[in-house]
């Protein structure tokens, strides 16, 4: 659905550790920032599948504390 806004370098869904089942969530990385902004502009909101996507830049995850 993605490819249409243009090359991309990677894609991956996200599933859950235990049950192995999507976790309604993933990630896909263009070649081109041009391409990602089209793509979210586009995607975001559009319905697939029955459901309404949400479509927006991954933000970076903040440090958590180890747990030993």
């Amino acid at each position: 659905m993605f490819a249409e806004f243009g090359s991309i370098t990677e894609a991956n869904v996200v599933y859950d550790r235990e049950t192995g089942r999507s976790r309604g969530f993933g990630f896909v990385a263009f070649s081109e920032e041009a391409s990602a902004s089209d793509a979210i502009k586009a995607m975001d909101q559009a319905e697939i599948g029955g459901r309404t996507i949400n479509v927006k830049y991954a933000k970076q995850r903040e440090a958590r504390p180890r747990r030993d």
